[in-house]
Protein backbone atom coordinates (compact mmCIF):
# COMPACT_ATOMS: atom_id res chain seq x y z
CA UNK A 1 0.00 0.00 0.00
CA UNK A 2 1.61 3.18 -1.24
CA UNK A 3 1.16 6.66 0.72
CA UNK A 4 -1.50 7.93 -0.86
CA UNK A 5 -3.55 4.39 -0.39
CA UNK A 6 -2.96 5.02 3.24
CA UNK A 7 -4.27 8.65 3.47
CA UNK A 8 -7.57 7.14 2.11
CA UNK A 9 -7.92 4.69 4.44
CA UNK A 10 -7.26 6.70 7.30
CA UNK A 11 -10.05 9.14 5.91
CA UNK A 12 -12.42 6.68 5.71
CA UNK A 13 -11.74 5.71 9.58
CA UNK A 14 -12.44 9.38 9.76
CA UNK A 15 -15.70 9.36 8.38
CA UNK A 16 -16.90 6.69 10.04
CA UNK A 17 -15.60 7.72 13.47
CA UNK A 18 -15.48 11.31 13.42
CA UNK A 19 -18.47 14.08 13.52
CA UNK A 20 -17.23 16.36 10.65
CA UNK A 21 -19.11 20.09 10.18
CA UNK A 22 -20.38 21.49 7.26
CA UNK A 23 -20.78 25.74 7.24
CA UNK A 24 -21.73 26.79 3.54
CA UNK A 25 -19.15 25.03 1.09
CA UNK A 26 -16.31 24.76 4.32
CA UNK A 27 -15.83 21.28 6.02
CA UNK A 28 -14.51 21.11 10.04
CA UNK A 29 -12.46 18.19 10.32
CA UNK A 30 -11.14 17.21 13.50
CA UNK A 31 -7.04 16.24 13.82
CA UNK A 32 -6.80 12.88 14.73
CA UNK A 33 -3.78 13.62 16.53
CA UNK A 34 -4.28 16.77 18.89
CA UNK A 35 -6.02 16.50 21.84
CA UNK A 36 -6.97 20.19 22.02
CA UNK A 37 -9.93 20.11 20.08
CA UNK A 38 -8.15 21.22 16.84
CA UNK A 39 -10.19 21.49 13.52
CA UNK A 40 -8.91 22.00 9.75
CA UNK A 41 -10.77 23.78 7.57
CA UNK A 42 -11.48 21.34 4.46
CA UNK A 43 -13.23 22.96 1.14
CA UNK A 44 -13.55 19.54 -0.85
CA UNK A 45 -13.64 21.90 -4.59
CA UNK A 46 -12.75 19.84 -7.66
CA UNK A 47 -10.90 22.21 -9.60
CA UNK A 48 -8.87 23.81 -6.39
CA UNK A 49 -9.39 21.54 -3.14
CA UNK A 50 -8.02 23.07 -0.11
CA UNK A 51 -7.35 21.72 3.52
CA UNK A 52 -5.45 23.57 6.11
CA UNK A 53 -3.47 20.54 7.57
CA UNK A 54 0.49 20.73 7.51
CA UNK A 55 0.20 17.30 5.34
CA UNK A 56 -1.48 19.26 2.55
CA UNK A 57 0.31 22.60 2.85
CA UNK A 58 3.34 20.51 2.39
CA UNK A 59 2.26 18.61 -0.18
CA UNK A 60 -0.52 19.93 -2.22
CA UNK A 61 -2.21 16.59 -2.72
CA UNK A 62 -5.09 15.13 -1.44
CA UNK A 63 -4.98 14.54 2.16
CA UNK A 64 -6.75 12.37 4.68
CA UNK A 65 -9.52 14.98 5.30
CA UNK A 66 -9.84 15.79 1.91
CA UNK A 67 -10.82 11.99 1.55
CA UNK A 68 -13.32 12.02 4.88
CA UNK A 69 -15.44 15.03 3.40
CA UNK A 70 -15.43 12.77 -0.02
CA UNK A 71 -16.13 9.98 1.34
CA UNK A 72 -19.23 12.12 3.91
CA UNK A 73 -20.59 13.99 0.75
CA UNK A 74 -20.88 10.78 -1.36
CA UNK A 75 -23.05 8.93 2.28
CA UNK A 76 -24.74 11.87 2.36
CA UNK A 77 -25.63 12.65 -1.12
CA UNK A 78 -27.56 11.00 -4.08
CA UNK A 79 -26.59 10.37 -7.14
CA UNK A 80 -28.72 13.18 -8.40
CA UNK A 81 -27.67 15.55 -5.88
CA UNK A 82 -30.56 15.93 -3.75
CA UNK A 83 -30.07 15.24 0.51
CA UNK A 84 -31.31 12.01 1.68
CA UNK A 85 -32.95 12.71 4.96
CA UNK A 86 -32.44 10.31 7.90
CA UNK A 87 -35.22 10.09 10.74
CA UNK A 88 -33.42 9.35 14.46
CA UNK A 89 -36.25 8.92 16.90
CA UNK A 90 -34.87 9.71 20.32
CA UNK A 91 -36.64 7.98 23.52
CA UNK A 92 -37.12 11.26 26.13
CA UNK A 93 -37.80 10.14 29.50
CA UNK A 94 -40.39 11.71 31.36
CA UNK A 95 -39.81 13.64 34.27
CA UNK A 96 -42.19 14.85 36.79
CA UNK A 97 -41.30 18.34 38.21
CA UNK A 98 -40.60 18.34 42.48
CA UNK A 99 -44.03 19.65 44.60
CA UNK A 100 -41.67 21.48 46.86
CA UNK A 101 -44.51 22.70 49.10
CA UNK A 102 -46.78 19.36 49.41
CA UNK A 103 -42.99 17.82 49.98
CA UNK A 104 -41.88 20.10 52.21
CA UNK A 105 -45.09 19.27 54.00
CA UNK A 106 -45.18 15.80 54.41
CA UNK A 107 -41.04 15.49 55.55
CA UNK A 108 -42.01 18.07 58.24
CA UNK A 109 -44.52 16.19 59.62
CA UNK A 110 -43.52 12.61 58.44
CA UNK A 111 -42.62 11.44 62.03
CA UNK A 112 -46.08 12.60 64.10
CA UNK A 113 -47.89 11.06 61.16
CA UNK A 114 -45.88 7.62 61.12
CA UNK A 115 -46.46 7.78 64.85
CA UNK A 116 -50.22 8.11 65.11
CA UNK A 117 -50.86 5.99 61.99
CA UNK A 118 -48.75 2.90 64.07
CA UNK A 119 -50.46 3.42 67.59
CA UNK A 120 -53.78 2.68 65.02
CA UNK A 121 -52.48 -0.21 63.67
CA UNK A 122 -50.74 -1.83 66.87
CA UNK A 123 -54.39 -1.28 68.68
CA UNK A 124 -55.85 -4.26 66.51
CA UNK A 125 -53.58 -6.46 67.97
CA UNK A 126 -55.20 -8.40 71.00
CA UNK A 127 -52.70 -10.12 73.79
CA UNK A 128 -52.87 -14.21 74.03
CA UNK A 129 -53.89 -15.73 76.91
CA UNK A 130 -52.14 -16.44 79.99
CA UNK A 131 -52.24 -18.61 82.50
CA UNK A 132 -49.04 -18.29 84.77
CA UNK A 133 -46.13 -16.79 85.00
CA UNK A 134 -44.44 -13.14 85.38
CA UNK A 135 -47.16 -10.91 83.68
CA UNK A 136 -45.80 -9.85 79.87
CA UNK A 137 -45.71 -6.80 78.35
CA UNK A 138 -49.14 -6.25 76.30
CA UNK A 139 -47.78 -7.29 72.60
CA UNK A 140 -49.71 -3.46 71.00
CA UNK A 141 -46.85 -1.94 72.99
CA UNK A 142 -44.18 -4.35 72.11
CA UNK A 143 -44.78 -4.13 68.20
CA UNK A 144 -45.15 -0.48 68.34
CA UNK A 145 -41.70 0.18 70.74
CA UNK A 146 -40.28 -2.33 68.14
CA UNK A 147 -41.16 -0.80 65.33
CA UNK A 148 -40.51 2.29 65.84
CA UNK A 149 -36.90 1.70 67.15
CA UNK A 150 -35.98 0.47 63.35
CA UNK A 151 -37.58 3.43 61.84
CA UNK A 152 -35.25 5.74 64.30
CA UNK A 153 -32.56 3.65 63.15
CA UNK A 154 -30.58 4.44 66.87
CA UNK A 155 -29.46 1.62 69.08
CA UNK A 156 -31.65 0.70 72.07
CA UNK A 157 -30.47 2.54 74.61
CA UNK A 158 -30.48 5.81 72.64
CA UNK A 159 -34.04 4.94 72.14
CA UNK A 160 -35.03 4.92 75.63
CA UNK A 161 -35.75 8.48 75.31
CA UNK A 162 -38.04 8.22 72.45
CA UNK A 163 -40.09 5.57 74.02
CA UNK A 164 -40.25 7.60 77.04
CA UNK A 165 -41.61 10.56 74.56
CA UNK A 166 -43.80 8.36 72.93
CA UNK A 167 -45.35 7.12 76.54
CA UNK A 168 -46.08 10.61 77.85
CA UNK A 169 -48.16 11.34 74.46
CA UNK A 170 -50.54 8.30 75.13
CA UNK A 171 -48.99 6.15 72.77
CA UNK A 172 -48.02 3.13 75.07
CA UNK A 173 -49.49 2.39 77.94
CA UNK A 174 -45.89 1.92 79.61
CA UNK A 175 -41.86 2.15 78.93
CA UNK A 176 -40.44 -1.09 77.83
CA UNK A 177 -36.53 -1.67 78.78
CA UNK A 178 -34.41 -1.59 75.73
CA UNK A 179 -33.48 -5.07 76.43
CA UNK A 180 -36.54 -6.64 76.52
CA UNK A 181 -37.59 -5.19 73.45
CA UNK A 182 -34.49 -7.15 72.01
CA UNK A 183 -35.67 -10.18 72.96
CA UNK A 184 -39.13 -9.97 71.33
CA UNK A 185 -37.44 -9.17 68.17
CA UNK A 186 -35.48 -12.57 68.47
CA UNK A 187 -38.96 -14.17 69.01
CA UNK A 188 -40.48 -16.29 66.48
CA UNK A 189 -43.96 -15.32 67.67
CA UNK A 190 -44.16 -11.93 66.62
CA UNK A 191 -43.72 -12.47 62.73
CA UNK A 192 -47.14 -13.09 62.39
CA UNK A 193 -48.51 -9.72 64.05
CA UNK A 194 -45.96 -7.91 61.98
CA UNK A 195 -47.53 -9.44 58.71
CA UNK A 196 -50.25 -8.19 60.23
CA UNK A 197 -49.40 -4.85 60.25
CA UNK A 198 -48.23 -4.91 56.51
CA UNK A 199 -51.57 -6.36 55.22
CA UNK A 200 -53.37 -3.72 57.64
CA UNK A 201 -51.47 -0.80 55.99
CA UNK A 202 -52.40 -1.59 52.61
CA UNK A 203 -56.07 -2.10 52.75
CA UNK A 204 -57.11 2.01 52.33
CA UNK A 205 -55.33 1.45 48.83
CA UNK A 206 -57.94 -1.19 47.82
CA UNK A 207 -59.83 0.79 45.41
CA UNK A 208 -56.48 1.84 43.74
CA UNK A 209 -54.78 -0.97 43.18
CA UNK A 210 -55.16 -3.79 41.19
CA UNK A 211 -51.84 -4.84 39.59
CA UNK A 212 -49.17 -5.97 41.23
CA UNK A 213 -45.53 -7.30 40.94
CA UNK A 214 -43.62 -9.90 42.94
CA UNK A 215 -40.10 -10.16 43.46
CA UNK A 216 -37.20 -10.92 46.05
CA UNK A 217 -34.31 -9.18 47.40
CA UNK A 218 -31.29 -9.76 49.98
CA UNK A 219 -30.87 -7.29 53.25
CA UNK A 220 -27.56 -7.77 54.81
CA UNK A 221 -27.38 -7.94 58.85
CA UNK A 222 -24.88 -7.07 60.93
CA UNK A 223 -23.41 -10.61 61.62
CA UNK A 224 -20.57 -12.23 59.94
CA UNK A 225 -20.43 -15.49 58.74
CA UNK A 226 -19.63 -18.42 62.12
CA UNK A 227 -16.29 -18.78 62.07
CA UNK A 228 -16.21 -22.66 61.91
CA UNK A 229 -18.31 -22.76 58.90
CA UNK A 230 -15.44 -20.72 57.00
CA UNK A 231 -12.54 -22.40 59.01
CA UNK A 232 -13.89 -25.67 57.25
CA UNK A 233 -15.19 -24.78 54.04
CA UNK A 234 -14.49 -21.21 52.66
CA UNK A 235 -11.93 -19.08 54.54
CA UNK A 236 -13.32 -16.00 52.14
CA UNK A 237 -16.81 -16.25 54.32
CA UNK A 238 -15.38 -14.48 57.39
CA UNK A 239 -15.41 -11.39 54.98
CA UNK A 240 -18.77 -11.89 54.15
CA UNK A 241 -22.11 -10.52 56.23
CA UNK A 242 -24.68 -12.87 56.72
CA UNK A 243 -28.32 -11.80 54.97
CA UNK A 244 -31.61 -12.81 54.61
CA UNK A 245 -34.18 -12.67 51.56
CA UNK A 246 -37.49 -11.09 51.67
CA UNK A 247 -39.90 -11.67 48.84
CA UNK A 248 -42.59 -9.53 48.48
CA UNK A 249 -45.69 -8.32 46.31
CA UNK A 250 -46.37 -4.49 46.14
CA UNK A 251 -48.83 -2.44 44.35
CA UNK A 252 -47.61 -1.23 40.92
CA UNK A 253 -49.12 2.15 41.35
CA UNK A 254 -48.27 3.20 44.95
CA UNK A 255 -45.67 0.42 45.69
CA UNK A 256 -47.60 -0.40 48.71
CA UNK A 257 -46.71 -3.53 49.89
CA UNK A 258 -49.19 -5.54 50.40
CA UNK A 259 -47.64 -9.55 50.84
CA UNK A 260 -44.51 -10.68 52.20
CA UNK A 261 -41.97 -13.73 53.18
CA UNK A 262 -38.70 -13.71 55.11
CA UNK A 263 -36.57 -16.67 54.14
CA UNK A 264 -32.54 -17.62 54.57
CA UNK A 265 -30.67 -16.25 52.20
CA UNK A 266 -30.42 -19.62 49.41
CA UNK A 267 -34.33 -19.60 49.72
CA UNK A 268 -36.16 -20.37 46.32
CA UNK A 269 -38.23 -17.57 44.56
CA UNK A 270 -40.42 -20.12 43.05
CA UNK A 271 -42.42 -21.48 45.92
CA UNK A 272 -42.93 -18.61 47.97
CA UNK A 273 -45.01 -16.98 45.02
CA UNK A 274 -48.41 -19.09 46.13
CA UNK A 275 -48.40 -17.71 49.09
CA UNK A 276 -47.88 -13.98 48.55
CA UNK A 277 -50.64 -14.23 45.73
CA UNK A 278 -53.28 -15.76 48.17
CA UNK A 279 -52.31 -13.05 50.60
CA UNK A 280 -53.19 -10.19 48.39
CA UNK A 281 -55.66 -12.18 46.84
CA UNK A 282 -57.65 -11.67 49.84
CA UNK A 283 -57.52 -8.28 50.12
CA UNK A 284 -57.45 -6.33 46.82
CA UNK A 285 -59.07 -7.44 43.39
CA UNK A 286 -56.44 -8.87 41.28
CA UNK A 287 -56.45 -7.69 37.72
CA UNK A 288 -52.70 -8.34 36.47
CA UNK A 289 -49.62 -9.97 38.15
CA UNK A 290 -45.99 -9.42 36.86
CA UNK A 291 -43.48 -11.78 37.70
CA UNK A 292 -39.70 -12.99 36.08
CA UNK A 293 -39.11 -16.32 34.81
CA UNK A 294 -38.24 -17.16 38.75
CA UNK A 295 -41.18 -17.55 39.47
CA UNK A 296 -42.67 -19.85 35.97
CA UNK A 297 -44.22 -22.98 36.80
CA UNK A 298 -47.81 -24.70 36.12
CA UNK A 299 -48.92 -24.60 40.01
CA UNK A 300 -48.33 -20.59 39.84
CA UNK A 301 -50.42 -19.71 36.65
CA UNK A 302 -52.96 -22.46 38.35
CA UNK A 303 -52.81 -19.92 41.59
CA UNK A 304 -53.34 -16.71 39.54
CA UNK A 305 -55.39 -17.84 37.19
CA UNK A 306 -57.59 -18.80 40.55
CA UNK A 307 -57.72 -15.58 41.89
CA UNK A 308 -58.95 -14.08 38.32
CA UNK A 309 -55.93 -11.95 37.60
CA UNK A 310 -54.15 -12.00 33.92
CA UNK A 311 -50.50 -13.14 34.21
CA UNK A 312 -49.70 -11.13 31.37
CA UNK A 313 -47.84 -11.76 28.21
CA UNK A 314 -46.22 -15.05 26.97
CA UNK A 315 -49.08 -17.75 26.39
CA UNK A 316 -47.52 -21.37 27.39
CA UNK A 317 -49.23 -24.45 27.68
CA UNK A 318 -49.28 -27.34 30.04
CA UNK A 319 -51.61 -30.10 29.06
CA UNK A 320 -54.76 -29.15 27.78
CA UNK A 321 -55.29 -26.10 29.90
CA UNK A 322 -53.33 -22.93 28.12
CA UNK A 323 -52.42 -19.71 30.27
CA UNK A 324 -50.57 -16.21 29.92
CA UNK A 325 -47.82 -15.40 32.04
CA UNK A 326 -45.29 -12.82 32.28
CA UNK A 327 -41.78 -13.95 31.36
CA UNK A 328 -40.59 -10.33 31.64
CA UNK A 329 -41.46 -7.51 33.81
CA UNK A 330 -43.00 -4.50 32.05
CA UNK A 331 -40.98 -1.30 32.62
CA UNK A 332 -43.49 0.56 35.05
CA UNK A 333 -44.10 -3.02 37.27
CA UNK A 334 -40.19 -3.12 37.03
CA UNK A 335 -39.11 -0.07 38.12
CA UNK A 336 -41.90 -0.02 41.25
CA UNK A 337 -40.63 -3.09 42.72
CA UNK A 338 -37.25 -2.03 42.52
CA UNK A 339 -38.05 1.45 43.73
CA UNK A 340 -39.73 -0.15 46.65
CA UNK A 341 -37.31 -2.42 47.33
CA UNK A 342 -33.88 0.67 47.56
CA UNK A 343 -36.71 2.89 49.16
CA UNK A 344 -36.86 0.24 52.13
CA UNK A 345 -33.23 -0.64 52.12
CA UNK A 346 -32.57 2.86 52.69
CA UNK A 347 -34.99 3.36 55.62
CA UNK A 348 -33.34 0.46 57.53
Amino acid sequence: MDEQQEREQRGLVIAATAKLQKTGDRWFVPSQTSTHGTYYEVRPDSAKPFCSCPDFTARQRTCKHLYAVEIVTKREYTDDGETQTYTETTVVKKTYKQEWTAYNRAQTNEKDRFLSLLAELCKGIEDPIQTFGRPRLPLADVVFANTYKIYSTVSGRRFTSDLKDAHTKGYLTRTPHYTSLSRYLENPGLTPFLKQLIETSSLPLQSIESSFAVDSSGFSTCRFAQWVKAKYSDKKMMERHEWIKVHLMCGVKTNIVTSIEVTDSNANDCPQFEGLVKTTGRNFTMAEVSADKAYLSSDNMQVVAGHTARPARTILRFGKECFIFTLSISNASWSAITSGQTSRRRSR
